[in-house]
């Protein structure tokens, strides 16, 4: 290979591993090294860059723990609602949202916790605990709504008031004629995405008396730190601290 092109090759190899949620460079020598690389040569750092820029991908992170990339709306690598939901109602597709922010919203109770050492483990939470966070919720909207009647501009614009009435009409939990949890519960759906956020690397599970636990990575709180949900894990904060005092 001509030097550029294998610093090219590279520069693919470096993104091919970064792009692998559950690989990490202490068990992957050559992602090290180019790791390595990245942080010191500025020439294989633009490639690397540049590559990203083509793919649609931005580099949120760089660390002992790997790369964090994130895709852009335009992006091939984007999520889209069908990766998460392949089926479902419009009902069902609000819930799953306000549960993603609920689940940061629990995960990180104050909004300075985002701003805190990535390497300090944060404290797991459970399935549980984020449905009494959304419960909560569900309540302090049904007396704000009750306060005023038309809800707000904002409330509207961010599908607030939609999903959290779908959310309250949702059962918790129910067993189906089989015995087993059935699906569509509120209980099931934040297990649901806990299983989602598992497979892409953003929590870990520690099991407790048989119980899962979830803790979230270095991945996760870097992600979500930047992003626009985090306005609305706020909301949902400030909603369920004024529930209770």
């Amino acid at each position: 290979m001509l030097p550029d092109t294998e610093m090219l090759f590279d520069a693919g190899r470096l993104i091919q591993w970064a792009l692998q949620p559950r690989v990490h460079p202490v068990t992957k020598v050559e992602y090290q090294q180019l790791l390595d690389r990245y942080r010191d040569q500025m020439p294989f750092r633009e490639r690397v860059q540049a590559i990203c820029a083509g793919l649609g991908i931005e580099i949120s992170a760089v660390g002992p723990m790997g790369i964090v990339l994130t895709a852009t709306d335009d992006s091939i690598f984007a999520m889209t609602l069908t990766d998460y939901r392949r089926s479902g109602s419009a009902d069902d597709r609000l819930i799953d949202g306000l549960i993603l922010v609920a689940i940061l919203a629990t995960l990180y109770p104050h909004a300075q916790d985002l701003e805190e050492d990535t390497q300090v483990a944060r404290p797991p939470i459970r399935v549980e605990d984020v449905e009494k966070t959304l419960r909560t919720l569900c309540e302090q909207l049904e007396v704000e709504s009750q306060r005023q009647p038309d809800p707000s501009v904002q409330d509207l614009a961010v599908g607030l008031v939609e999903a959290w009435q779908a959310y309250r009409d949702r059962v918790a939990t129910k067993t189906s004629s089989n015995g087993r949890a059935a699906t569509g519960t509120t209980i099931q759906m934040i297990q649901r995405a806990f299983e989602m956020l598992e497979r892409q690397a953003c929590v870990t599970v520690v099991v407790r008396d048989g119980k899962k636990w979830y803790r979230p990575t270095w991945k996760y709180q870097v992600m979500v730190r930047e992003a626009s949900v985090v306005r609305l894990a706020e909301m949902v904060r400030k909603l369920v601290a004024s529930e209770e005092k």
